[in-house]
């Protein structure tokens, strides 16, 4: 569980983000979503502690995040797992080196140990037998799945998505959401996602969470939010005609 209380972040004389609170339950896909520009990737970032906040707190599990010594806050983030939202994979490494990484890093394990933890990521995300591949051999779904395998590699309490279908289409963003979900829940993880895709909010909103603004403007799930009444979510949600002929066949 990551908890933030009032969290108040400021760029020079510009408010970011205002008095922002909220939780992420664990074992569910937590959705922040928001127009560009409402705060919601600065939100994140404080999240795991790449922008410090000027007041509020961070909690993991309790654990105030932004009062702990540089060395607990590192224990914290060996905690978490990153999936970038291009993948951010080193071209010039193979996909096992990639999965690999974290291991090599942040643990003292023998080769053969990373290699069996390697392994079994990659099976867990359908890319068994892919260890020797380069990342321009593969398709960007397969790039998003081998980020997912490093991301989980280190076996993490905390999962942070950053726009994980970005450049997909539909149908391979339908995989890697469900991907997410289906891990999320598996490992009882706490993952954030930082999207702009409604598919993804009606597909694995377990818990949806709207900045708009930089304020926390509507909390709730992909159920409720087909039945909100509040006019920016909905200029948000059903700005498109997909979405907007989905509202009126629920009404």
């Amino acid at each position: 569980m990551i908890e933030a209380i009032k969290i108040n972040k400021y760029f020079g004389d510009k408010h970011i983000l205002k008095n922002i609170s909220c939780l992420f339950e664990k074992g569910h896909t937590n959705l922040i979503i928001g127009q560009s520009g409402s705060g919601k990737t600065v939100l994140m970032k404080c999240l795991v502690g790449l922008y410090e906040v000027d007041s509020g707190q961070v909690l993991y599990n309790n654990r105030d995040f932004f009062r702990m010594k540089s060395k607990q806050q590192k224990l914290i983030r060996q905690e978490i797992g990153m999936l970038f939202q291009m993948g951010a994979l080193f071209d010039m490494m193979t996909v096992e080196e990639n999965v690999m990484f974290p291991l090599t890093m942040f643990t003292n394990q023998t080769i053969e140990e990373k290699k069996e933890r390697v392994n079994f990521v990659l099976q867990r995300v359908n890319l068994e037998n892919s260890n020797t591949l380069m990342p321009s051999e593969l398709s960007g779904g397969m790039r998003k799945r081998v980020a997912i395998a490093r991301a989980i590699s280190m076996n993490p309490q905390y999962l942070f998505c950053d726009e994980p279908n970005s450049g997909l289409d539909p149908q391979t963003a339908g995989v890697i959401d469900h991907l997410i979900q289906e891990i999320t829940q598996e490992y009882d993880i706490t993952t954030i996602v930082n999207t702009h895709d409604m598919n993804s909010v009606l597909s694995i909103g377990d818990k949806v969470n709207f900045i708009y603004k930089g304020d926390m403007w509507w909390q709730g799930t992909k159920d409720e939010i087909l039945e909100t009444t509040n006019p920016e979510l909905n200029e948000f949600v059903f700005g498109t005609e997909l979405t907007s002929r989905l509202k009126k066949h629920v009404s």
